[in-house]
């Protein structure tokens, strides 16, 4: 019998898998598609709001998703009185966003994207994976086909306002926890602890992945942020795999599932994946955008980066299942300020091959130090 004969769940995995290999990459040709129309400059420049509008979508979570996975997934039902605090927290950000930016494209996307985090989250936690599985499709679909059609009519703000709007199937999952599950404030107050625990991991990871665009546009010009952006949008078409993994890990964990072999086998796979981000990717880029040469000498350092950011990722499913997510919380910091103090001294100093070998830097750092915890908790079993 072969090596995958014996690992549980491997149909709900190809559910997750086959939805995230058609929607990343329906996403992934919208991107490539997005940056030869705008020019590296404007595309610099449109993942700089992207990334405000993803940290202000964090900071709206109350919670964060993943404690709705984990704890829908044992049974406890607070989902409906987390929905309720989220949204009207979303609410609430996207006018504070509005009178900031006066981008419309902004608030929208921030509304939008609470009520679809929220809905996965729930949706995973039900193990719920075809399901999930039907919607992220159909999200990417409307995601594509509104962006594309409001950026011709109104230009780049038409894109944020096509991201949020296609988050709206999702609504109907929200729709059904109200009606299905009653508000209870006392016992989101019970977990209170771990809720808020898991919104600060939320909001690091959050600034660990859109830390570095706020910085770079600023500090270093939207020119070179774009070529950075196309980049980073290579490694994550790369973190595709490992990301559905965790998906299916998670819920997994929690209901205390072995992922132990699943997970080694995707740690070997995330090689690799690096092997072709190094080799084959830059390629294919020249040919495809002459114009985003710069990129080139970016795309083989940061692809080494799906390896540590795989190792992590898999730790951290193994945290967060026992409720043990201050240990996250500590290796995010810490990428967080090895990855800022990196684009300042390194992209100074080196230009942008500092600015790669700091994503890859910190991103190493983050899965030595979850490895390091990890060990130290296994040695106090002894």
């Amino acid at each position: 019998m072969g090596i995958f004969s014996n690992i549980n769940g491997i149909k709900s995995i190809g559910w997750i898998g086959i939805s995230s290999l058609v929607g990343s990459g329906i996403s992934s040709l919208f991107w490539i598609y997005l940056a030869g129309l705008l020019g590296a400059e404007n595309y610099g420049e449109l993942s700089y709001y992207i990334s405000i509008a993803g940290i202000v979508t964090s900071l709206s979570f109350i919670g964060g998703p993943m404690a709705i996975t984990v704890l829908v997934a044992k049974k406890i039902k607070v989902e409906s009185t987390i929905h309720l605090l989220s949204i009207s927290g979303s609410i609430i950000s996207a006018i504070i966003l509005y009178f900031a930016f006066m981008n419309i494209g902004l608030s929208i996307f921030v509304i939008g994207a609470v009520i679809y985090n929220l809905s996965v989250s729930e949706m995973l936690g039900r193990k719920y994976y075809k399901k999930y599985s039907i919607y992220f499709i159909l999200q990417k679909s409307l995601f594509v086909v509104l962006s594309l059609i409001l950026y011709y009519v109104i230009g780049p703000e038409g894109v944020l306002i096509g991201i949020g709007l296609s988050f709206s199937p999702f609504a109907i999952q929200i729709y059904r926890s109200f009606k299905n599950t009653p508000i209870n404030f006392q016992l989101v107050k019970t977990k209170w602890k771990f809720m808020t625990n898991n919104f600060l991991i939320d909001l690091s990871q959050v600034f660990v992945g859109q830390i570095d665009k706020m910085i770079i546009g600023p500090l270093f010009g939207f020119a070179i942020l774009g070529n950075y952006y196309l980049a980073v949008q290579v490694l994550n078409l790369l973190s595709v795999i490992p990301e559905i993994v965790k998906k299916y890990t998670l819920p997994e964990d929690s209901s205390g599932v072995n992922t132990t072999k699943i997970k080694l086998i995707t740690v070997g796979f995330s090689v690799v994946l690096a092997l072709i981000g190094i080799f084959i990717i830059p390629d294919i880029v020249l040919i495809v955008f002459p114009e985003y040469s710069t990129s080139l000498e970016l795309i083989p350092i940061i692809s080494i980066s799906i390896i540590p950011m795989t190792i992590y990722t898999l730790y951290a499913s193994q945290f967060l299942a026992k409720e043990k997510s201050n240990y996250i919380l500590i290796t995010n910091i810490i990428s967080i300020i090895v990855l800022i103090i990196g684009i300042i001294v390194l992209g100074n100093l080196f230009g942008n091959i500092g600015l790669a070998y700091s994503l890859l830097i910190s991103t190493t750092v983050r899965a030595v130090v979850i490895c390091v915890i990890s060990r130290n908790e296994e040695m106090r079993k002894l």
